[in-house]
Order: C-alpha cells, then sequence, then structure tokens
C-alpha cells in the first residue's frame, strides 16, 4: 500500500496523540523524503527549538575527591583510600546537570541517525551539528526500548513528548533492521502488524480530537449470553471495539482493518470478507443490548489506495446497521480528514 511520506506523518502524530506539538513544529515533506528523512527533519527542528529553549537538567549524583567538604562525606572510602593525610576527601552530592535521561536518549537518536546510510546528505549534516552541540551529555546504547518507558515527563519538559516519540520509533525500527538487514524504514508500511495497530489508534484519536458530538474510546462490550456454568463464562473471549463512538442519540462502532483490499475473490467472484462482517455483526447485536432505543451502525473501516467502497445494510426490523467503507490514504491530508468526518 503507497501512502504519501507526509500522510505516514500525520497518521504517527496522531497514533501518537501528539497533534499540538507537530503543529508546533510544522515541516513538510520535500518532494524526495523518505520516512527517515522527514522524521529526521522534525527531529533536527525540534532539537534546535529545544536547544534555544535550554536542555533539561536535574540533579544527578556525582562523587569526587575533593579538598573540600562538598555534600555527603564518604567517610569509609577516604579511609580505606587514605586520602585524608592529604586533607583531601571522597563526598557525593547532587549536581544539575544536562546529563539526565531524556537528553541521552536524544543524543542517541541523533548518532543512530548519522550511521543511517541512506539519510539525505544536507540532513546528515544539519543532525551532526546538533550532535556535537550535545557534548556535555553522554552517548548511551539503546537495546530496549522499554527504556523510554521510564522517561518521566513533566511541565518543564513536555515540549520533549513529539521528539521522544520520534526516538523511540527510529530505535524500534534500528532493533527491527538490525534482524533484518533492511535499511531504516525501508519497508515501514510492509509491516502489517505495526501498521495496524498505527490505522487503529490514528483513527480513534482523530474522532476523538475533530469532533465533539462523540465520546470516543476502545470499548470492552459484555456478552449478552447465560453461561451454564462459571467455566464456560470463563472459556468466553474478550470483546473490544477498535473505536466506540456514543452520543445519547446514536452509537457508531468502527472495526478498523489494515488490508490491501476490503473484497475478496470468491469463486472469481468478489465478495465482502466473511469473518470481518461476522465480527462486526456480533459487536453490534450486543452493542444493541446496551439500550435498545438507540440506533447503533456498525462500520468496517479499510485503508486502500483505489477501489473506493460505501456499502450500507439495515438489519431487518431494528434501529441498527452495518457499514463497509474505505478510506484513501493516498489523496491529499485534508481530503483525508474530511472523508473522515463525512463518515459520521
Amino acid at each position: 500500500m503507497s501512502i504519501p511520506v507526509q500522510n505516514l506523518y500525520h497518521l504517527l502524530t496522531y497514533a501518537w496523540d501528539q497533534l499540538k506539538e507537530a503543529e508546533a513544529v510544522a515541516v513538510a515533506a520535500e518532494p524526495a523524503d523518505t520516512l527517515l528523512d522527514l522524521l529526521a527533519r522534525v527531529l533536527v527542528q525540534g532539537t534546535t527549538h529545544v536547544l534555544k529553549r535550554g536542555l533539561a537538567r536535574d540533579y544527578v549524583p556525582e562523587t569526587e575527591l575533593t579538598g573540600r567538604v562538598r555534600g555527603k562525606l564518604l567517610l569509609s572510602d577516604s579511609i580505606r583510600q587514605q586520602t585524608l593525610p592529604t586533607a583531601r576527601a571522597w563526598c557525593s552530592f547532587d549536581e544539575l546537570s544536562h546529563d539526565v535521561p531524556i537528553n541521552r536518549l536524544l543524543k542517541a537518536t541523533l548518532h543512530q541517525l548519522l550511521t543511517a546510510a541512506q539519510l539525505d546528505d544536507k540532513l546528515r549534516r544539519e543532525v551532526r551539528a546538533l550532535y556535537i552541540r550535545l557534548a556535555d551529555v553522554s552517548l548511551i546504547s539503546v537495546r530496549d526500548v522499554r527504556v523510554f518507558d521510564q522517561v518521566l515527563l513533566h511541565r518543564h519538559n513536555a515540549h520533549y513528548r513529539l521528539l521522544l516519540s520520534i526516538c523511540r520509533l527510529v530505535h524500534e525500527e534500528a532493533l527491527l533492521t538490525q534482524e533484518t538487514g533492511k535499511y531504516l524504514f525501508s519497508d515501514f508500511t510492509g509491516n502489517e502488524k505495526r501498521m495496524a495497530a498505527l490505522f487503529e489508534r490514528f483513527v480513534r484519536n482523530f474522532y476523538r480530537l475533530r469532533q465533539q458530538h462523540f465520546s470516543v474510546k476502545a470499548e470492552k462490550l459484555d456478552w449478552h449470553l447465560t453461561p451454564d456454568s462459571s467455566a464456560a463464562k470463563a472459556l468466553l473471549p474478550g470483546m473490544q471495539t477498535d473505536v466506540s463512538l456514543t452520543a445519547a442519540d446514536r452509537k457508531i462502532i468502527i472495526d478498523c482493518k489494515y488490508y490491501q483490499e476490503a473484497l475478496k475473490k470468491h469463486y472469481d467472484k468478489e465478495k465482502l470478507i466473511s469473518g470481518h462482517l461476522y465480527q462486526l455483526y456480533a459487536y453490534v447485536q450486543h452493542a444493541r443490548c446496551q439500550q435498545a432505543t438507540r440506533p447503533v451502525r456498525g462500520m468496517l473501516l479499510y485503508p486502500v489506495t483505489h477501489q473506493p467502497l460505501r456499502l450500507q445494510y439495515q438489519l431487518t426490523g431494528t434501529l441498527a446497521s452495518l457499514e463497509v467503507a474505505t478510506l484513501d490514504l493516498g489523496q491529499h491530508w485534508t481530503k483525508v480528514e474530511k472523508d473522515l468526518l463525512s463518515l459520521l
């Protein structure tokens, strides 16, 4: 599936729930940009902004052999090393420093970009210049992206939020390409599992941010069944929607399907994918039980760049309906947003 680089970036910023941060670092893709180039461009501009504003600082523990007592005197260490006769002692103290985890991760990502063979030459020079400016920050090796979960963001460093999301994505990709031997982001959209999760989060956050009529969330639905035993109840699988839009007057359940095609060949005839339709039907039937008089629409949403679909099926004798729709992610982004809003 071919998705323009700029549109991929929009998908990411919505999925990360960082639309405002992305608007503050407004960067447009240049015609020859790869996703790597565009992310590097955002990182360059964002890091430049951070440096102008001032790198995040925090108190870090230091140990020093000094001629004056500072902080806590490490008496046992000083005695063991016989420093006291020389009028010096080992002391531990906290010192305000830029060499903190959030800056180390930023520097590690700039270093990772410098090692990317396919990065645009002009961008490489800009990245190197910023890397040099972080000379007083330690260079670390990121072997597990869960290290990003340990960074605490607060009002004094919240402006790092978008940068950290990009840094994490770069390192996730770097760890993946170490296994496959491919270039960074050379096959980003080819990872269907990752793109499916990205598409789902994008749609959910888009509707949460771009309209006010519905409350939006991923919703756990109850099975309206009566099990004959606790064992039977325990074996029921969970039922969770990708996107539930709920209002007093109606409810919409969207099941996001990141598939190349919304139709499948069956005996040389194109048909809807039965498993997807059955799943949506189950969601709608159980959602109807929440409030019998409220209309419920279920929608299968496919991101395709051709063969547009907008199919509707009314459940006979009910206020419920099923729909199948496609969203062209290859068109201009303003049209993508307009089409999404038109589905409501």
